[in-house]
Formats: C-alpha cells, structure tokens, sequence
C-alpha cells in the first residue's frame, strides 16, 4: 500500500530511525528497543502473506498489517501463534488546505518540526511532524495531563500544518490512538484503514500499544 510506504518514511524520520528495508512482502524498520528489535509493515492483508509473516515472527519483533479487517485480521494473527495488542490503531489523512491552523512555539531541524503550547513556562502540549515530499507526517502529539480539555491538541495540530503547508506540504498522515481519533476527526482527519498490530512475544497480549511501550 503507497500510503502505509509513504506515512512510513515520516515516521521513522520522527523517531530517528535508519531507513526501512524493503522485502518482497513488508518493510522492516530495526528499533533496538527491549521487546521491539525491528518492526515488520506487512505490503499486503492477504492470508497468504499474514500467515507468512506472522509464523516467523521472533520474540522481540512486531508485525503491523493495514487492512479495512482489523478484527479479522487479529483473529487471524492469533491463530497463526502470534500475539496482536488488544488496541488497534488508525491510518489517517487530510488534505492540509482543509485543516484549521493555529499558532503556536515552533522549531525546525531538517525535515522535521516540533511544535509546542507553553503555559506558564511548563509544556502544555507539543508535538511533531516530518515533511516529506507532499506529505506531512504527523507524530507525538501530546497533552500534559494538567491542561487537557483546553483544546491544547488542536493548537499543535493547526500549527504543524500550518508550518507543513509552508514547507510545500499539501498531504497530511498520521496513526491515531483510539483516543486520538476523535481530536482528529473534529479537526477533518478522515480514516484511510486500520493499523493491526502483533508481537512474538507471548506476554505482550493485553493492554494497548501505549502501555507496552511509550513513544510509538
């Protein structure tokens, strides 16, 4: 899928990651975190390649599948003896002409850009976004928990696509948290597919992704 290949590149230049390396039937970004060693992108929700994919996955390697079948998709995954986190993510987009934009504190480092909502010289909120090509790649977006339901998560959101729109940006993607969703879809993000998500390892079957490991 071109989308998940395209919001792929941003997000590892987001977390700092060495390009991903491109199989037949995935793409393969190497984290060299405790449990999370590399991450497999499957190219395809197929059965075939799933169930592929899947059987060989070692204990500290994720798989990822995006599919219009989240359910269908874990199910399958299990069955195989893989082990899919109990939250599914979202792929979105937006066309950033559409977007609201906002003000906010902004820093610039190469392709990427952080944004942040300082109150009272505390960060309120911040977030990120990697410009690459026509796409603007949203990541970490983040709201302290002490300014919450200020709409905080907006104003980052407006600014990194105000930014991205003047860096030539028309395009933005971003996976959403199940909470995320809802800031998003307010703001004109529609979803594009579920993100499913596996581990090798045999512990990792309950909680969500954020819990298991933060900074996804």
């Amino acid at each position: 899928m071109d989308i998940v290949r395209r919001w792929l590149e941003g997000w590892r230049l987001c977390r700092g990651l060495e390009p991903v390396i491109e199989y037949d039937d995935a793409y393969a970004a190497v984290l060299r975190l405790p449990g999370r060693e590399r991450e497999l992108f499957a190219r395809s929700d197929d059965a075939a390649t799933v169930d592929r994919l899947a059987a060989g996955l070692a204990a500290d390697t994720w798989l990822t599948v995006t599919t219009q079948t989240g359910n269908e998709i874990a199910r399958r995954l299990t069955a195989v003896g893989a082990r899919p986190f109990e939250e599914q993510k979202t792929l979105m987009s937006i066309n950033l002409n559409e977007h609201p934009l906002a003000t906010a504190e902004l820093e610039s480092n190469g392709p990427l850009d952080y944004a942040r909502v300082l109150i009272d010289g505390t960060v309120a909120a911040h977030g990120m976004v990697a410009i690459v090509g026509d796409d603007a790649v949203m990541h970490d977006i983040q709201t302290d928990p002490a300014y919450r339901r200020r709409g905080l998560g907006s104003v980052v959101m407006g600014a990194l696509s105000r930014r991205a729109l003047e860096r030539g940006a028309s395009k933005g993607l971003l996976m959403a948290t199940t909470d995320g969703v809802h800031l998003y879809r307010r703001l004109g993000w529609l979803p594009e597919a579920t993100m499913v998500t596996a581990s090798g390892d045999a512990r990792a079957v309950s909680g969500d992704l954020g819990a298991v490991l933060t900074g996804r």
